[in-house]
Parts: C-alpha cells; sequence; structure tokens
C-alpha cells in the first residue's frame, strides 16, 4: 500500500519561507523553496557595506530561509525540486540549499529565466539540472509518480498549481494564484482541468491561506487595469511629474502601466535592478517584450542620468516607474527622495502606488517614513491602486468545492489566516484531524 507522508519545512505558520517536502514510499518531491522578505531584508540592510555574500548559513541564522535540517534523513530520496512561481517566498532560497539535493529543479520557463539571473547575479554555482515545464506539461518523476503543471493566474507570468500523480491519487500543491478568468496578459485560468482532476480523485490539497478572512472574491486583474486608466488618464497630470511603483514581477501590470503611457503620450522608464530582471526575464520565455513599450534601464549610473535628463526635457514628457512600493530604504523611489539620486519633487506631482502594503511590520513602518517624506514635498499621493494576485475566502470555497480532496492542508499563513481557512474548511464538512490538518514547520503527517 502507498504511504504519503507531508512534512512542512517553511511557510506553515507563517507568511514566506514556503518550502514543503512530500513523501511517497521511498521518494520524496520538494515543492518551493523559498525567502522570508522581512527578514532577509533585515539582513540585506545590516550587510550594506560588507564585502561577504550572504550563505546558507547567514540566512538560517537570520530565519530568512527554511531549516530543512528536519528533513536531513530524507535528502538521498529527493527527486525533484519543483517551484511554483518566481516570486521570491517561493523561489529565492533554490540558489543557496538545492545544491544538497541530487535532484533536477522542476520550474517554468519564465522561473527558470529568474533562478538564472539570480545565480549570475549572486555569482552562485549550483550542480542542479534546471528542467523547464511549461503550465499544461507533464513529466514522470519514477514508474509511480507523475507531475502536472496545471495552469493557474496569480501576479506574476507562468504560475502553476504543482499536481503530484500517486497510486492514492493527487497530490495538489496550490500555493498562491487566484481564479482569474479575465486576466490582462495569459490565459485565465484552468478551471476545467482542475474540474477534471477533482473527478479523478484529489488525495490532498496543499493551500495557501494569506486572504482566508477576506469575505470576498479576488477581483481580476482587468479591475486593476481599469483603476490605472482611471488616475493615469483621467485625473488631471499636465505638466506635472509622474511616477509609479509596483510589483517588478507583475509583468501585466507594467504592461498595463506601459500602454498608459502610450496613451498619454509620454515616453514610459521602467527604472531599477528587480524591474529589470522581471522585464528581460519575461522576453527570455516568450511572454512578452517589454522594452517595445519602455525604455528598461537595470543600472544605478542609467537612473542618474535619466532623471537628469527628465529633468532638464520637462517631467510631463515622461511616465516613471521606479521601485518602492514597500518603502525599500535602497529603492530608487528612496534615492530619489533622499537625494541620493537627484531628483526635484514638485508641488501636486503625482505618485501612483499600484500595490498594497505586504503585512509586515518592516514594510508597515518604511512606507510611514516614504508616505511622510512625499506629503513634505506636497505630492500628490494614489494608494492601493491595486487588486490581489491570491485568492480569497469565497474563491477558496469554490476551489475546495471544485477539486472535493480526501485531506486539506492549509499552508502559507500566520494563525490568524490558518484559522480563518480551518473555520471555512469546517464550514465546508471537512473534520479537524481527520480531512483537515493545520500543521506548522517541523510537524510531519501519514496522510490515510
Amino acid at each position: 500500500m502507498t504511504h504519503i507522508e507531508v512534512c512542512p519545512v517553511g511557510g506553515w505558520g507563517e507568511v514566506g519561507r514556503n518550502m514543503t517536502a512530500v513523501k511517497v514510499d521511498d521518494s520524496v518531491i520538494i515543492f518551493d523553496m523559498g525567502l522570508h522578505m522581512p527578514n532577509y531584508i533585515k539582513l540585506t540592510d545590516a550587510a550594506i557595506g560588507e564585502f561577504s555574500r550572504h550563505t546558507e548559513q547567514s540566512l538560517k541564522r537570520a530565519e530568512a530561509i527554511p531549516q530543512d535540517g528536519i528533513i536531513k534523513e530524507w535528502r538521498s530520496k529527493v527527486k525533484a525540486i519543483v517551484v511554483t512561481h518566481a516570486h521570491l517566498d517561493h523561489i529565492g532560497a533554490v540558489p543557496y540549499m538545492a545544491s544538497k539535493y541530487d535532484c533536477p529543479i522542476i520550474c517554468s520557463p519564465f522561473s527558470a529565466a529568474i533562478l538564472k539571473t539570480i545565480m549570475r547575479d549572486e555569482k552562485i554555482i549550483i550542480p542542479n539540472k534546471i528542467i523547464a515545464l511549461k503550465p499544461g506539461q507533464s513529466m514522470p518523476l519514477s514508474n509511480e509518480l507523475k507531475l502536472e503543471f496545471c495552469h493557474i493566474t496569480h501576479s506574476t507570468p507562468q504560475t502553476i498549481i504543482a499536481c503530484l500523480h500517486t497510486p492514492k491519487g493527487v497530490v495538489m500543491y496550490a500555493n498562491d494564484y487566484k481564479l482569474d478568468l479575465h486576466p490582462t496578459l495569459g490565459k485565465p485560468a484552468n478551471l476545467d482541468r482542475l474540474k477534471k482532476l477533482g473527478q479523478q480523485g484529489v488525495f490532498a490539497l496543499i493551500q495557501d491561506c494569506l486572504y482566508a478572512a477576506e469575505q470576498r472574491k479576488t477581483p481580476s486583474e482587468q479591475v486593476a487595469k481599469d483603476m490605472l486608466r482611471e488616475v493615469l488618464l483621467e485625473v488631471d497630470n499636465k505638466g506635472k511629474g509622474l511616477i509609479v511603483t509596483t510589483f517588478a514581477s507583475h509583468i501585466a501590470r507594467l504592461k498595463s502601466i506601459a500602454d498608459c503611457g502610450r496613451l498619454l503620450k509620454r515616453r514610459v522608464v521602467f527604472m531599477g535592478r528587480s524591474v529589470a530582471k522581471y522585464c528581460f526575464a519575461a522576453k527570455d520565455a516568450g511572454i512578452i517584450d517589454l522594452s517595445k513599450d519602455a525604455k528598461i534601464l537595470k543600472y544605478s549610473r542609467q537612473t542618474r542620468h535619466m532623471l537628469s535628463e527628465i529633468q532638464r526635457r520637462g517631467k510631463d514628457k515622461y511616465l516613471m516607474v521606479v521601485s518602492g512600493h514597500q518603502g525599500e530604504p535602497q529603492s530608487t523611489l528612496s534615492k530619489m527622495l533622499d537625494g541620493v539620486y537627484q531628483w526635484n519633487f514638485g508641488s501636486n506631482d503625482h505618485v501612483v502606488f499600484s500595490s498594497t502594503i505586504i503585512p509586515a511590520d518592516i514594510n508597515r513602518e518604511q512606507r510611514a517614513v516614504m508616505d511622510a517624506k512625499l506629503k513634505k514635498f506636497g505630492v500628490r499621493i494614489f494608494n492601493d491602486i491595486h487588486v490581489s494576485g491570491h485568492s480569497s475566502r469565497e474563491d477558496l470555497r469554490d476551489m475546495l468545492e471544485m477539486v472535493k480532496p480526501v485531506h486539506v492542508l492549509p499552508t502559507h499563513g500566520e494563525d490568524s489566516m490558518m484559522n480563518a481557512f480551518n473555520a471555512l474548511a469546517l464550514e465546508v464538512g471537512y473534520k479537524d484531524g481527520v480531512s483537515l490538518h493545520p500543521l506548522k514547520n517541523g510537524e510531519r503527517l501519514v496522510l490515510k
């Protein structure tokens, strides 16, 4: 009889640092290997000016990557590291940890491009083979195991739900997605395939619960595009500087911003290393070439020169997209405010935050500092021009009813988020300890 055991390594009872190991008989599959972003940012800021680069040991001491020593005895059994998407809280620990595992890394072409860029920038070489599997494709992992990438929608391209086909049914790892039927880039969520998998038999669903307490259905990305058009095209910005900041990995959002710039007859400029990284990865993966819509500047010297040029030629001729939506001290927007980059904010210049504050104390504190600086200049601030890339309570309900898993395991959430998901699962008919299994990092569960 097939034996399936789940071990949460990171991201269970916390936001970020995602990593889950699933053992099927003598084979282990690892899903995601990510950073804890607030802890990573604290460490990065503390290390500014130092010559040493981060190591696995330094990142573990800072609790910035998963503590995978808890699956040390499983290490020789690992057949694959599967990455669901290119956000750093899911992929960012791979360069530091993957080399211990004698197995390939399987991810989408976009995630593969991001991973290779991170390793090149950090001067890291790993022996693992990187296999690019497109959403909708499958591949065998052993005689009894098959991996399928089910296409889903999120706030970065080529996000997938990882479906591990086993003799007991599908183990579905669904960590970060939403059920968007009207995306602005790429295909809608593949609900037909999810329903079919449910009919075939889903043995376990490992489900993120970040927004399980939000009693709504998450709006489509089309709504965010409409919000951007309203703020950028319908609010008078004649003669004003126009700055937008958003998630660098949100390629669809960057495309919508560039489209607005074209309609405004302003030259669009993307500034910042992170924005450039994701834009070039989207081109390499064959998704979209944003260099046709915007000038993309990666290096500080390029940004410094461009800001000088913009002020010389006239702010009202440009739409600038910069890093800094979480108030990061080393971001382009922070450097403009602090005088690291020479920039003269004018009264009633527009700064648009096409984002929300990620719920962590460090982000709230940094944004409060940034907002105070902007207000001193009399800048007009437009907050929350954004819709989430995550499922809310009613999307999660739809997911449970579509795939009808035998077992449900909530992940990627603090206690309050996991409790909200547990309440939903109980409402739908799952039983605590029987078919609903709230776990924390380091615990193990044999699924019967």
